[in-house]
């Protein structure tokens, strides 16, 4: 019995049904587990080292290889996970039996551990290393070039504490202080403009993750009213939710409803009635208050524009703002394409500061380098070391793309209609935590 996190998993030695006996192969199974994110990884490919017997962890991190001859045996995963962390999955010696189940248990190192071994190469030789991810209060949204500072103990008259270390997070909000002196009394602090955060206590020595948040959004409050779609008559007792979320409240006698202490950003708000078709609308709003929403129900369903909308504080106006496009329209691919050969000579194109191109060997989903096109928001940082990319999300027509660097390399820049790159701080927000790098959209004719 397997048992991590809260997960367990039976994996014990027992005899294969049927004609176990007789069987000259064995059986492995296993979990493959993330402790980064203390949750079963999906999708790894596992593979017994010296064979050809490779398989794949499920939805819930298992995996079997059938038909292995007796023997030992080193099982190895490969994942793109581990390229992202920059690390090795370490392999197991598992010993399989002629017609029994051997178990193997496969993990991402923990993330103290990674902070440990990427420390150990930098200069010094403290006892206290910390890092992780710093993050909007209210939103969860990762915030780069935040400031990360480690205060020691106070000192002299005016009892000030000295700054021992500083650091500003990368784009995913990420950062790394290594080899500090011992933890007594020392403090860390986040800035973020003119937001900080209350100090948070080093309580001792050792590698140590602290994700840490500060405030600088402030929560919406979202009001409107429902009414009949023919008759333009209020609705009452009509359910207004924000879906994913515990956010729900029912309009009052004269069809108005209110939502307070919501998140700013994207939301899907779905409305429903007895007797009405439910409707389902996108809400986009990144201010202190947004007033004044119609939401119109029908008795069948019948083509409405969603609402994407941008609260005014304080005004009874929606606008459509959107975001500021940063890219290539129609017109402007069709006089550049016939000029470049690839996609990297395309977005090059794009008038953006800090968009950093390159091509580079990256992990391929088997651990392996290969080439790939590496695009980058630097924004103001130093790009990243080689064989290494803080990779935008790339979405052609709206989905995602898996290993976007090496889908973009036989990408034909022929076939795109336009694109459009998003910042991160926008994208995290459109797009959620696998935008945090900024989102490239690219549209196919």
């Amino acid at each position: 019995m397997l048992a991590v996190a809260g997960l367990s998993v039976s994996m014990a030695v027992a005899p294969l049904s049927g004609q176990a006996d007789e069987s000259s192969t064995g059986t492995v199974v296993g979990l493959v587990y993330d402790s980064t994110a203390s949750a079963p990884l999906a999708g790894a490919r596992v593979a017994l080292m010296g064979t050809d017997q490779v398989g794949e962890s499920g939805e819930d991190g298992q995996f079997r290889l059938d038909g292995i001859p007796a023997g030992e045996y080193d099982v190895a995963f490969f994942h793109p996970r581990l390229g992202v962390l920059g690390v090795n999955g370490a392999p197991q010696r598992v010993a399989v039996f002629a017609g029994r189940i051997s178990d193997a248990y496969l993990a991402v190192p923990s993330r103290e551990t990674i902070m440990g071994a990427w420390c150990s190469a930098e200069p010094g030789a403290g006892p206290v290393s910390i890092g992780g991810v710093i993050t909007d209060a209210l939103t969860g949204v990762p915030l780069p070039r935040a400031v990360v500072k480690v205060l020691g103990d106070r000192q002299g008259a005016l009892r000030s504490r000295p700054v021992l270390a500083e650091a500003r997070t990368e784009s995913d909000g990420g950062y790394l202080i290594c080899n500090l002196p011992g933890a007594a009394g020392m403090l860390v602090q986040v800035e973020f403009g003119t937001s900080e955060n209350l100090p948070r206590q080093i309580a001792a020595n050792g590698p140590q993750v602290l994700d840490l948040s500060i405030p600088i959004s402030e929560p919406v409050t979202i009001t409107g009213s429902v009414v009949d779609y023919a008759s333009q008559e209020p609705l009452h007792s009509a359910r207004v939710q924000l879906l994913g979320t515990d956010f729900s409240t029912l309009t009052d006698s004269a069809g108005k409803f209110g939502l307070s202490g919501l998140p700013p950003g994207r939301q899907t708000i779905e409305t429903s009635h007895l007797g009405y078709a439910t409707r389902v609308d996108s809400l986009t709003v990144f201010s202190n208050e947004a007033l004044g929403l119609e939401i119109v129900l029908a008795t069948e369903a019948i083509a409405l524009d969603p609402i994407v909308v941008t609260g005014r504080r304080n005004e009874n106006i929606f606008t459509t703002t959107g975001i500021r496009f940063v890219g290539l329209t129609e017109a402007q691919v069709d006089s550049i394409a016939p000029r470049v050969i690839d996609m990297a000579g395309l977005v090059r194109q794009v008038r953006v500061p800090g968009l950093s191109i390159r091509e580079t060997y990256l992990p391929n989903a088997f651990g392996q380098p290969q080439m790939g096109l590496c695009i980058e928001l630097v924004r103001g940082r130093t790009a990243a070391m080689p064989n290494t990319c803080n990779m935008v999300e790339v979405r052609i027509n709206e989905g995602p793309v898996p290993e976007p660097a090496f889908f973009l390399v036989e990408l034909n820049p022929r076939n795109i209609r336009r694109i459009q790159l998003i910042p991160p701080m926008e994208a995290s927000i459109l797009y959620g935590d696998r935008a945090v790098n900024g989102v490239l959209l690219i549209y196919t004719r």
